[in-house]
């Protein structure tokens, strides 16, 4: 058993080697984009890139001990053949990938994914852009490849592996042991966050980023997306009906301009899990966020917004990008269509902004890290920014800790400056530190005093904020990421467990305080965010302007397999599974649904076409 053991150490640091030497000529083959790297770039893409490659050689290797498990009885000499025929066929697959990846790069700009596999529905056409030369140059540097780093295997790895001593059968359960144990290097660890490819991105530079991806992990997680997120749902009307009601849907007029000055500071802080239920002027609890309900007669109170989705990774997407939540999983975690999107802060970045991301915990949860780089972050504030003794949340650092930063950040910022900080400490699962408001150790008062904490934290930062010289420069939104389905534990297609606040603040607000009591998204901040700073936003075609002097009022949400409508009189809710409507109140039900299906096609063609 000693010599299977070492035959599989070293087969592991084989595959590692071979992916880090892969990396390697890829930089090199990508010659003009060296100059862009720095030193410490260049060490830290081999240092992220391995956390991926032993991601990748943790998957070979479950299949090693599951194969050495089942195959125990067989003698050794045999085994080594399987072995080494499975190599050989992993050598192909991986050198192919590997090694199309440097060209496709050099045209594409991105590393491969499941794009290539669009091409097989039509070989003839795809093989037409490619030249012969260029062809018989591939397929003989493969067969090279492939044969040197199999000789390389055969030599440094599997020697002496076939004289042996057969396993025994009470080795086959340490073998399955061992094979359950690659969970956590496929994993990338222990933390939270699996392994995704936001994992790897740590600089502005996107090159860095790129380089720091295993093209074939990067492969297998984007056709592991690509079936879910590329499913299109019939629409219950005529194309042509739905074009012609989306348009006048988002048909908006002038501009209603509510700031003091064309080009301010801008801080938006994202709440989690702030829903309109705990905010009691808009109807909710008394006494859950005594601080955020007085801001909210002290600026522009969006009364009627609705959050796009259910999730962390969906509000990111809906504020940042104005584009709606999925019926399926976040566009967030699939970067062959996220990094498509226009963003508030690549607009605000193109026009001279300095932009930061705060968040106390860990951005390569949900794959948001490699988001926020394509969103034009030139910086990003997490967890690894404080002392380890601030990390005493599962979360990571608790809010009261980042709003301070945050505030140090802001007294030596240089304008204009595009901040945005995303809390923490109301995440299930609710750990706050200090004495908890509401008495009770259910679900419904932990979350309660979860955001009781938050919102005092919020409270003492907008005090403080008051005082500053940049203040009187600034623009500071409040809005949720989502809501809860607490308090009154409504289930994920209920329309009030998707009402949240929207507050803009700050002293760049030329327009006394006053109540905006019309239907809106979240989708709708970037639009009518971009009007204000006179900037146009044709790249957010799903995101209207609601300080306007006419718009239509509504907003669409989504959960897993369903979506609601909501206007200023109807609400609708359609099972996209089931093909029926599980929700409709209203007095004209008929119009509401086809503005609901009209939008919903704009949607999935926008979508569609990403």
């Amino acid at each position: 058993m000693r010599k299977h053991l070492a035959f599989s150490l070293k087969y592991f640091v084989f595959w590692v080697i071979l992916f880090a030497s892969y990396r390697l000529a890829f930089i090199i083959y990508q010659f003009e984009n060296l100059e862009s790297l720095r030193f410490n770039e260049f060490v830290n893409i081999f240092i992220r890139g391995a956390w991926m490659d032993t991601s990748l050689a943790g998957y070979i290797l479950l299949l090693t001990f599951l194969l050495l498990a089942i195959f125990f009885w067989v003698y050794p000499r045999t085994l080594s053949k399987i072995i080494n025929t499975l190599t050989a066929i992993l050598l192909l697959v991986i050198n192919t990938v590997a090694i199309s990846d440097m060209e496709l790069y050099r045209n594409w700009g991105f590393r491969i994914d499941a794009t290539p596999l669009l091409y097989l529905k039509t070989p003839k056409e795809a093989m037409a852009s490619v030249k012969t030369p260029m062809l018989i140059l591939f397929i003989v540097l493969l067969a090279v490849i492939t044969y040197l780093t199999h000789l390389a295997y055969r030599k440094y790895v599997a020697r002496g592996f076939g004289q042996a001593k057969p396993l025994k059968w009470w080795h086959s359960p340490i073998m399955l042991f061992l094979a359950a144990t690659m969970i956590i290097p496929i994993r990338g660890g222990f933390g939270i966050a699996p392994m995704n490819p936001g994992k790897v991105y740590f600089s502005q530079n996107n090159f860095s980023n790129h380089a720091a991806l295993n093209p074939v992990w990067n492969m297998m997680y984007s056709i592991s997306k690509s079936s879910i997120m590329n499913k299109t749902y019939k629409v219950e009307i005529e194309k042509d009906l739905a074009q012609q009601r989306f348009a006048k849907l988002m048909h908006t007029d002038s501009v209603i301009h509510v700031l003091n000055t064309p080009k301010p500071n801008i801080i938006i802080i994202l709440l989690e899990s702030f829903g309109a239920k705990l905010v009691e002027p808009l109807g909710g609890l008394p006494e859950v966020t005594p601080n955020l309900n007085k801001l909210c007669g002290e600026g522009l109170l969006f009364k009627r917004t609705v959050a796009s989705g259910d999730r962390s990774d969906k509000g990111i997407i809906a504020v940042l990008a104005g584009f709606p939540a999925q019926p399926t999983q976040s566009v967030i975690k699939y970067p062959t269509k996220s990094r498509k999107l226009a963003t508030i802060s690549g607009v605000l970045r193109d026009h001279g902004y300095n932009n930061t991301f705060y968040y106390g915990g860990d951005p390569d949860f949900a794959n948001i890290r490699s988001f926020l780089f394509q969103a034009k972050f030139q910086r990003l504030v997490t967890q690894d920014d404080f002392p380890r003794s601030y990390r005493n949340s599962k979360w990571g650092v608790h809010d009261e800790h980042v709003f301070n930063y945050l505030l140090n950040d802001l007294d030596t910022a240089k304008g204009p400056f595009f901040k945005m900080f995303f809390t923490l400490s109301s995440h299930e699962p609710f750990e706050i530190p200090a004495e908890r408001k509401f008495k009770g150790n259910n679900e419904l008062e932990q979350y309660l005093s979860s955001v009781y904490y938050t919102d005092s934290c919020l409270g003492d930062f907008m005090r403080k904020a008051r005082t500053k010289d940049w203040y009187k420069n600034t623009l500071i939104i409040l809005i949720a990421d989502h809501a809860h389905r607490q308090p009154g534990n409504h289930p994920n297609h209920e329309p009030l467990k998707y009402g949240i606040p929207m507050v803009w603040l700050g002293g760049a607000l030329a327009q006394k305080p006053m109540v905006i009591d019309s239907t809106c998204s979240q989708i709708d901040l970037a639009a009518t965010l971009l009007s204000q700073l006179n900037l146009p936003h044709p790249q957010f075609p799903l995101s209207k302007n609601i300080l306007s002097n006419k718009f239509t009022p509504f907003a669409l949400f989504a959960f897993n397999e369903g979506f609601g409508f909501i206007n200023q009189t109807d609400t609708i809710v359609y099972d996209l599974v089931g093909q029926k409507y599980l929700h409709e109140k209203g007095a004209n039900l008929e119009q509401t649904k086809t503005d609901a299906w009209a939008f919903f096609n704009a949607y999935q063609e926008v979508f569609n076409g990403l």
